[in-house]
């Protein structure tokens, strides 16, 4: 019996280790073409990922194989051989399996598996497969995923499941011993080091270039760490372990690291201001659906790409330094929302938990009533049950603007954004008529794979090639009629509110909430700007505005956008001091972060290597970065450290205001 068990072993590790080297190898050709890595860039990957791979084969035959072989070693030999002759098939196809859907992940969402792969269930199934079959990349991977899995199983059953193992019961105690001995390697490789800690996710950053440095962990370690810190997002974490994690013994210690004194308090509040007192500003903050600025920059004559939105891009206020604190939709509106660091509240054990933490409270504080409209279904996330208890009013989604307009969107992600829009000017004109503020927060959804747009949306005339694409690629240009379409609807309903006698008395923010993903090749190393960089976009009455003195170029990121229109609408009030209200930012000092470990400052972007590229100043625009790292001063060093320590504290927020209402 033990050399069938070796035998098995033996097929496992090496077809095991040649796929998953496959994998890696692919991708790096695939995706890595700008990388240019040196050679021991390259022997540090794969040794590193030699590593990981090992420790994953071996956890695997542990727990699968060598563990259960001494229980039956005595007993069901045969049994135990011929069902291990299938367990060990079907877990080799499910890391063939998870290999297409890295390289799917790398496509669509161009990264490894991270925590985003929990959408394919949370978003709602149906919506995610169409947005799958509108891309015929993920089609065709599809396919051809299910025929390989097909013809190995086929080929497996012919030469292998209907044959009888030859095993032996002599020796028993024997081999027994030699089990328990391979038993103990194996746990060594399993840990993956003899050092006092086992290997794991935190020594991967064994290169300057974050793409490499993804690619140590194979597709099932990605997966892994996906799901543990989906895990230990979900308030299983106490605020006790926060501090832990901290290196703290108390919050008030936390919160000083977080960089909170006398001077700085972790509550702000708003100057005094008559004129907000009598005629406090209607709020419209709208999240637009991968928004991000490169496209932007390809605007032109030829290219119109922003529609009747260009005119007031340059009439107001747009940033073009601001990054998405998110990279993915729901938690990007959950780190606007509620400060949020933890992904998936709104389905999480706390979804009953009504935060004093919500970011709309500062407005109903101060008598706005608030509203949360989407094109979307209100169903989508738990949305309906979670924000109205974060102090939202009402949730208007897809199933009633539908109804209200008689009209059905085949959409699969919402409702058409021009009715969306349709219905915030009538709901804006509604609230107008009422002796009381409003705050509107609005969410588009048509800027999503698949591209399903109106039949009577008329196609803008794009030249690809002047935007550095094939002129016939149907891809790019089925993406930009989508962008095209959600921001000339935006645009519209600017020039309505810019006409309308509510002109003067109406805030608007808009920003993107995660990039257009896929539109350029963001694996390059010089594009880790454009590859987080949202648009944001700010119209403010002159009889409100503070705006003008900060450069349209300030570093900057979401968590600024609440923070400047408490300061910018409402008269005393008490706010948690997150961000860096626009209008207090100074160039040198200003920057924005993301949840990849990306920070932006006016020199350039600091990687998660903790290097400073600046900008690559072959262009007139500010759009690559310099690949060649610069030294990170010790300030930046500091203010990125504090950064970090002020996103466990927003964590511990939460968590203790959770454990309090338990």
């Amino acid at each position: 019996m033990l050399q069938s068990i070796n035998r098995k072993a033996l097929f496992f590790t090496l077809y095991s280790l040649l796929l998953l080297t496959f994998t890696r190898v692919f991708i790096l050709l695939y995706f890595g073409t700008g990388q240019n890595p040196s050679s021991a860039e390259l022997v540090n990957l794969f040794i590193m990922g030699f590593r990981f791979d090992i420790k994953l084969i071996a956890t695997i035959l542990l727990i699968f194989l060598y563990v259960p072989g001494i229980f039956f070693l005595f007993f069901r030999q045969r049994l135990f051989l011929r069902v291990e002759q299938v367990l060990l098939f079907a877990l080799f196809i499910v890391l063939f399996i998870f290999s297409f859907i890295e390289f799917g992940y790398y496509l669509f969402f161009g990264n490894a598996i991270d925590l985003l792969i929990f959408g394919i269930v949370d978003d709602g199934t149906s919506a995610v497969l169409h947005s799958i079959l509108g891309d015929w990349r993920l089609v065709f991977l599809s396919v051809i995923s299910a025929v390989f899995v097909g013809g190995l199983s086929y080929v497996y059953y012919k030469k292998y499941i209907h044959k009888p193992d030859v095993y032996t019961t002599a020796n028993r105690g024997k081999a027994s011993l030699k089990i328990i001995g391979i038993i103990v390697f194996l746990m060594l490789l399993a840990r993956g080091t003899l050092d006092t800690f086992p290997l794991s996710r935190k020594i991967v950053n064994t290169n300057d270039n974050a793409f490499l440095n993804a690619l140590v962990l194979n597709p099932m370690w990605h997966f892994y760490y996906a799901k543990r810190d989906k895990d230990e997002n979900d308030f299983t974490v106490t605020s006790n372990k926060i501090l832990k994690i901290a290196k703290v013994k108390s919050l008030d210690e936390l919160k000083e690291r977080a960089g909170y004194t006398v001077d700085n308090p972790l509550k702000r509040v708003t100057p005094k201001n008559t004129l907000l007192e009598k005629k406090p500003p209607h709020v419209i903050f709208v999240l637009c659906e991968g928004w991000s600025i490169h496209p932007v920059l390809g605007q032109s004559k030829e290219n119109n790409i922003l529609g009747e939105f260009a005119k007031h891009k340059d009439e107001d206020y747009f940033y073009t330094g601001f990054f998405s604190n998110a990279y993915g939709t729901n938690p990007t509106i959950e780190n606007l929302l509620l400060n949020s660091p933890i992904a998936g509240i709104s389905q999480s054990r706390a979804t009953k938990i009504s935060f004093d933490y919500s970011a709309v409270l500062p407005f109903k504080r101060k008598g706005y009533s608030i509203h949360f409209l989407s094109g979307g279904s209100s169903a989508w996330r738990n949305h309906n049950q979670f924000w109205p208890r974060q102090g939202f009013d009402d949730y208007i989604g897809r199933s009633t603007l539908e109804k209200h307009f008689g009209v059905h969107s085949d959409n699969p992600w919402g409702i058409y954004d021009e009715y969306l829009f349709e219905y915030l000017k009538e709901s804006m004109l509604s609230h107008d008529k009422e002796d009381k503020p409003s705050f509107t927060f609005v969410l588009t959804t048509n800027n999503h794979t698949p591209v399903r747009l109106p039949k009577s949306f008329k196609d803008p005339k794009f030249h690809l090639e002047k935007l550095g694409f094939p002129a016939d690629d149907m891809l790019k240009y089925n993406t930009l009629r989508a962008y095209h379409y959600q921001v000339n609807a935006l645009g519209k309903f600017l020039t309505w509110l810019k006409s309308s006698p509510m002109k003067d008395d109406v805030i608007v923010v808009a920003t993107g909430d995660h990039i257009l993903k896929g539109y350029d090749d963001y694996f390059r190393p010089k594009m880790q700007y454009l590859k987080y960089a949202v648009s944001t976009y700010l119209y403010v009455p002159k009889k409100y505005d503070r705006l003008k003195n900060t450069p349209q170029n300030v570093a900057g990121s979401h968590e600024d956008l609440f923070p400047t229109l408490y300061e910018l609408a409402l008269s005393q009030a008490s706010y948690y001091n997150f961000g860096i209200p626009i209008m207090y930012k100074k160039p040198e000092s200003a920057f924005g972060w993301n949840l990849q470990n990306r920070f932006i400052f006016s020199e350039g972007v600091v990687t998660p290597d903790m290097k400073m590229h600046t900008w690559d100043t072959s262009t007139k625009e500010r759009r690559y970065i310099d690949v060649n790292a610069t030294g990170l001063s010790k300030k930046r060093a500091a203010r990125i450290e504090r950064n970090r320590n002020q996103r466990l504290l927003k964590k511990y927020l939460l968590i203790k205001e959770y454990e309090n209402e338990r």
